[in-house]
């Protein structure tokens, strides 16, 4: 191969960073579709209309097709990332494989928006279609993580309570998902007026899930403090990050409840969430580094 068709590692990276914020950006994309009340513009799938694969006649059939055919440039992005990790040097095994979870990642998550739309936009399947979103977004994390490594092989840098801290910090962090999810369910944007909610008040389900947000907030402060007693500068310094990405996203949903959730705030919100869960990501990451075995420093 020649030497103008090599990747360097920091040139791979920055593919993979391009294609983090792709699959990020798809999360905010489809919830777009949902806050616009577009969820069955194209009211079949793979076309758009029993007639058109493309139809983009009507506001709400413009909205759900775009954000089909984002799904096609998602493909493209981890296709390329795929296809980079056979010309980067070093050649890195787990790198190719990892591209290669990331595209059968994305053709999955194209076809379960297919029946999210084919079961006329049921809310098992709506949560089922945004929570496959970030295991998507962990899955590019984790290629960063290994791109940006010296190898693949991992080992702990923070003691066994500060780790136990972490994996918690990061637990809570599914379950507020998770819980956000259902105030969505239950929210008044369905994707369309006539789709089935989840039969639970409202309010019920933001006050625990607001109490689960408090939980993880008190936690990564729990978190900060034993790192900084600790000198565990990475975990300090990601924890810090997570803290501030949860003050900024609590602000928001305080905000959009006392508005009365309207769609742009509602937006932001999705958004915060996959910010938050790439940073409590990054913070579980911290525990554990690929270091060569005589790298004192570390070991």
């Amino acid at each position: 191969m020649t030497e103008r068709a090599q990747i360097s590692p920091p040139a791979f990276r920055t593919l993979v960073v391009v294609a983090l914020v792709f699959v990020t950006a798809i999360i905010v994309t489809g919830a777009s579709v949902r806050l616009s009340g577009s969820g069955l513009g194209c009211p079949t799938w793979p076309r758009c209309t029993g007639s058109d694969l493309i139809d983009i006649s009507e506001p709400h059939r413009a909205v759900e097709q775009i954000n089909r055919l984002f799904t096609g440039v998602v493909g493209l992005a981890v296709i390329i990332v795929f296809a980079a990790a056979f010309r980067r040097r070093p050649f890195r095994g787990d790198l190719a494989w990892f591209g290669a979870a990331l595209i059968g990642g994305v053709l999955m998550q194209g076809i379960v928006g297919g029946v999210v739309v084919l079961l006329e936009l049921q809310w098992q399947a709506v949560v089922l279609h945004f929570l496959a979103s970030f295991v998507l977004v962990y899955g590019n994390l984790e290629l960063l993580r290994r791109a940006g490594e010296p190898s693949k092989f991992r080992h702990a840098v923070v003691s066994p309570s500060l780790r136990r801290l972490t994996e918690t910090v990061f637990g809570v962090c599914l379950a507020v998902i998770a819980l956000g999810t259902l105030v969505t369910a239950a929210g008044p944007h369905g994707g369309d007026a006539d789709v089935a909610r989840l039969d639970w008040p409202v309010r019920s389900a933001v006050q625990v899930h607001s109490v689960a947000v408090w939980i993880l907030t008190a936690a990564t402060i729990v978190l900060i403090v034993n790192a900084k007693r600790a000198g565990a500068a990475t975990t300090f310094d990601r924890a810090g990050w997570l803290l501030g990405a949860l003050i900024f996203q609590g602000s928001v949903g305080y905000l959009q409840w006392f508005n009365r959730v309207p769609p742009v705030l509602v937006a932001v919100h999705v958004f915060g969430a996959a910010v938050v869960f790439g940073l409590a990501t990054w913070l579980r990451f911290g525990s554990y580094l690929a270091i060569e075995p005589n790298d004192e420093a570390l070991a």
